[in-house]
């Protein structure tokens, strides 16, 4: 008898605490601009593009702002009114009637929120240290330093979100860390310029954090949270004097809250040139070689999900060597609704870059219409 070919590390199940994932191919959170404007609710939109991608180990879900202060873009969908709620509902619903499973980012856009998108607040910050760009390109305004009462205000917004996921029926949250928004504005020393307890030290700036985590733990139990992060990355004006001592040292706090995963980018930039010539002069006199390397070994309690750039091949190298257990993707799923079965029958992948016109493919990705959302055939290849 033939021996069977080794299935794809990628597409070996895994468990997520008391959750069965079938695979280890995961929707990364995108945020896509189609939500009712008005209501800033997911739509039907919402529920086919959501469902038709259930297949995957595990759905993350666009960034959902806790408290309206808090949202940075036209067309997010949110989590703080009963009609969000009701909205996220029926994602939810949809997803799981295809046997899928579906986690929702709950997220503050501290600094890059504007007073012209989030109902006229002035946006909260860990400093009063403007971001350059931001708020749909929006010029950034000097945020309001946050005040102790701002802080518990704000942890218990993302309590009170999470509990609304909860009602929503999703299997769990991710807390966005990553790509400078409020947590990250705390964490990095960059933008953080406090000194009180929430600044200065590693340990203060990693406060606002790890308490907020404790809060979110309350309402789900450890395995069901999730946090991600991008440690190297400068979008929206962000740095670290020393990203490796601050991460290695959160991570190893996460873990003794005994979390679910931990959702790293690895990228230095979004830009692929700038990020490589970052990404080699950070890892020049390093033994490790990759972010994955550098901090998986600091999380010990779930699992690591290694986030941006990554293609199929890259994504089970990633996970055949041990350096991570998962892969999100992005950009794939936005092109392939199917990704995984395509993965599996070893199909050809659309591809954004399949579309030629720059200003085209930037309507198909953020818009109020179907194509290029939950009409994927955009993306295929044109003889």
């Amino acid at each position: 008898m033939e021996s069977q070919p080794a299935q794809q590390a990628i597409l070996q199940k895994i468990t997520l605490g008391d959750l069965e994932l079938p695979n280890r191919v995961v929707v990364a959170a995108l945020g896509r601009g189609r939500a009712d404007h008005e209501a800033r609710a997911p739509t039907d939109l919402h529920a086919q593009f959501y469902s038709n991608r259930a297949s995957a180990g595990l759905i993350i879900t666009e960034c959902s702002a806790i408290s309206q202060d808090g949202d940075s873009y036209l067309g997010s969908s949110n989590i703080y009114s009963e009609e969000q709620i009701q909205g996220w509902k029926k994602v939810v619903d949809a997803v799981h009637e295809k046997g899928g499973r579906i986690f929702l980012q709950i997220w503050h856009g501290g600094r890059t929120a504007h007073p012209d998108r989030n109902g006229g607040h002035i946006p909260l910050s860990s400093s009063p240290v403007a971001v350059v760009g931001g708020g749909n390109t929006l010029p950034g305004v000097v945020p309001k330093e946050a005040t102790l009462e701002d802080i518990k205000t704000v942890q218990e917004n993302f309590k009170r979100a999470a509990q609304n996921a909860k009602d929503a029926g999703f299997d769990g949250v991710e807390i966005h860390g990553a790509h400078g928004y409020i947590i990250d504005q705390f964490l990095r020393d960059g933008v953080n310029q406090r000194t009180d307890s929430y600044g200065g030290s590693v340990e203060n700036r990693a406060r606002f954090l790890l308490e907020t985590v404790k809060e979110v733990l309350t309402v789900f139990t450890p395995q069901r949270v999730g946090v991600k992060f991008s440690p190297m990355n400068t979008f929206h004006t962000m740095s670290d004097s020393d990203p490796a001592a601050l991460y290695s040292y959160v991570l190893q706090e996460l873990s003794k809250l005994n979390i679910g995963f931990v959702e790293i980018t690895e990228g230095f930039s979004f830009d692929s040139q700038v990020h490589q010539e970052a990404k080699d002069k950070f890892f020049q006199e390093r033994t490790e070689k990759s972010v994955r390397e550098l901090l998986k070994p600091h999380f010990t309690s779930g699992l690591y999900i290694t986030n941006q750039g990554y293609t199929i091949e890259s994504g089970n190298q990633a996970i055949e060597s041990g350096q991570a257990d998962l892969v999100s993707f992005g950009a794939l799923f936005c092109a392939n609704d199917n990704l995984v079965e395509r993965i599996e029958n070893g199909l050809t992948l659309n591809a954004l870059s399949n579309v030629k016109d720059p200003e085209v493919r930037g309507k198909y990705l953020y818009s109020h219409l179907p194509d290029g959302y939950t009409d994927v055939s955009v993306y295929e290849a044109k003889e």
